[in-house]
Order: structure tokens, then sequence, then C-alpha cells
């Protein structure tokens, strides 16, 4: 992922591009771009601290408990890999759209009501600590190795389908997620709700039920948008709304459901809610988007910048520094990138 930072920059410029010779208009805002690059930097910020819990879980498992052993340099292990990796991502993120603690984290990358390449960075910092167990199956026969390359594209492919200016890919819509597949995922709709959770392939929508086809014009974001740019905003409130909500339901097993059912869900309505309770979608929706002067805008994206410039050095260089230096660092980043979210919304 690291590597491929200047071929994300590259296709962001390309979509920009292509997207104003197809409609005289930009892909995406000033404010909503960097929020979701804010929220990408910190996601990955744990990772100058910590090694990989994906890794880290699947070579103990494979260390430990291995029934036997694929051969690494066998294509149909390389086959069996990208299907397994890719099953794992699909029923972690269902469940990551069905439990309510789970969906918490990931709300974040739902968050943007905006969709381009900006929106593909938009993620969670908590989300990667429990996508961990649904890949330990693998680590019964499939090299850490082959695991871990496969791991990686599974995350990359994903970037390019965050788009709309690409439409239809004809009989690959069969097999793979398309931008318009992944489109009608992020939309708000009642018709996009939960479904196409697929990574690499939407093979696994088409069996399970969770399919479904691109149709009415899509309205990105969550269905109760949250109305801010604060990267730190974005990944707590979720999670103090679960607190509040808890403490708020009667009865402990009311409480326990709160945490463990769906987000909809609410005393006397089935685990994932009311369909009828999803707000109507009218067309005339209008995405959160403050007022700023035209130098503010300026200021943001030039210290913006800096900051990116900063955050690559560190990754560049976090074997030669101390943990003290690190941490000042990291601190820096995060107080920065809360104040440019600030700044954009007026305050």
């Amino acid at each position: 992922v690291f590597q491929s930072i200047p071929f994300f920059i590259a296709f962001i410029g390309l979509e920009f591009a292509v997207s104003w010779v197809q409609r005289r208009k930009l892909s995406g805002r000033i404010n909503d771009g960097i929020s979701s690059l804010s929220l990408g930097i910190l996601s990955r910020l744990p990772d100058v601290l910590f090694r990989s819990v994906d890794l880290i879980s699947y070579i103990y498992v494979w260390n430990n408990y291995r029934l036997f052993e694929l051969p690494w340099d066998s294509p149909w292990t390389w086959y069996l890999t990208l299907l397994g990796v890719d099953f794992a991502y699909y029923c972690f993120h269902r469940i990551s759209h069905e439990v309510n603690i789970l969906w918490a984290a990931h709300q974040i990358h739902h968050s943007s009501e905006d969709y381009n390449l900006f929106t593909a960075l938009r993620q969670s910092v908590l989300q990667k600590y429990t996508s961990w167990i649904f890949n330990l199956p693998m680590a019964l026969f499939i090299p850490p190795s082959v695991f871990a390359v496969h791991l990686q594209f599974n995350l990359l492919y994903q970037f390019w389908i965050h788009t709309e200016v690409i439409t239809n890919l004809g009989p690959l819509e069969w097999i793979l997620n398309t931008p318009s597949h992944h489109r009608v995922h992020h939309g708000r709709n009642p018709y996009c709700i939960d479904k196409n959770y697929g990574g690499t392939l939407i093979i696994w929508d088409r069996i399970f039920g969770t399919f479904e086809a691109e149709d009415a014009k899509v309205v990105y974001g969550l269905t109760h948008p949250v109305n801010s740019f604060d990267p730190i905003m974005l990944q707590l409130r979720p999670l103090a709304h679960i607190w509040n909500t808890f403490w708020a339901t009667p009865g402990f097993c009311n409480k326990l459901s709160v945490i463990f059912k769906g987000p909809g869900w609410g005393p006397g309505k089935p685990r994932l809610g009311l369909p009828e309770e999803i707000p109507v979608i009218t067309g005339k929706e209008v995405p959160f988007n403050p007022s700023v002067p035209a130098y503010l805008n300026c200021y943001a994206v030039v210290h913006f910048a800096v900051i990116v410039d900063l955050y690559t050095e560190l990754l560049g260089t976090v074997t030669m520094l101390s943990q003290g230096t690190i941490l000042l660092r990291i601190f820096f980043i995060i107080l920065s990138l809360t104040s440019f979210g600030l700044l954009l919304e007026n305050r």
C-alpha cells in the first residue's frame, strides 16, 4: 500500500481530468477530499507503532496449529487464496454492516457524501483490529507469504472501484466487483442498504442474496449524515452514540442487543431494524458544504500537502527515529488533521 501512494495520486488526477471532460465538473470537493485523506492517514498511523495484527495472528496460527501446508509455488494455491481472502472479506464486510459495534468503525468509510477515489482512502482506525479473525481458517493450510500478497491485493483492488467516471464493464459485471456495484454499496437509497459486500469478486453477493444492480441515481453517504469533516469526531461519535444508547435502553438483554444487533435495531424490532424506517430519498438532498473563503481552502490544501510529506517521511524513516520523536510527530499530524477539519467547517 505504501508503495502504491504515487499511483493513488496519479489516478486521482486522472479521475479529475476525465470527470471534467465528461461532465465539465470536478469529481470532488476540497473539504470532503481533505477529510477523506485525513481519515486515511489517521487509519495508518498505528502501523507506525505496531506490527500488522493480520499477519501476527496469521503467522501464530500457521506456526502452531496448521493442519497441512499447500505448496507456495503452485498456481492452485494462489487461486485458492484469492477466493479464500475475498470470501473472508465478504463475511467480515457483511457482519460489519449487521453488528452495531462493528458498524461503528466501518461507517466511517461510508460517511462521505461524495463518491470518488478520495473516498476509497477514507478508513477507520479500529476496523483492522476485528477483521483479522476472519482470515485465521486459511492459516491452517495456506502459507503466510501467499496470504500476505493476496491481503494487499484485495485492498488495492478496491481503490479503483470508488469512482463515477466508469459506468458499466459489460460481462465483467457478473464476476468482478465493479464501480457500478460498489456505487450501490455506498448509497443511502433504500434499495442500496446492505447490498454488494464483495471485495474483488461479486459472486458471493450473487450466491448469498445480497446483490443489487445499480438502478435509480445513487445518493451517497449515511442514512443519517454526520455533517462534519473533523477526523477525530468522525472516528469517535459512532462509539459515543452506542454508549449513550446502551445506557438509555432498559433491560440487560436489550443492552446487549444495542451492541451486537444491527444499527437499525430497537426494542421490538427485527435484528436489522425495519426497512420502512430508512429515510426516503427525494433527490433534493444537499451535501454538507459550509461556505469558507477561497484563501482558507488554498491554505488548507497547501498545509495538508506539507503534512502528507511529513507523514510519508515518517513512514520512510521510522526505524531510525526514537520512540519519543515518533510519538511527537504522530501527535503533530493528528493535531494538524483535526485543525483542517475544524477550519473547513468554519469553526
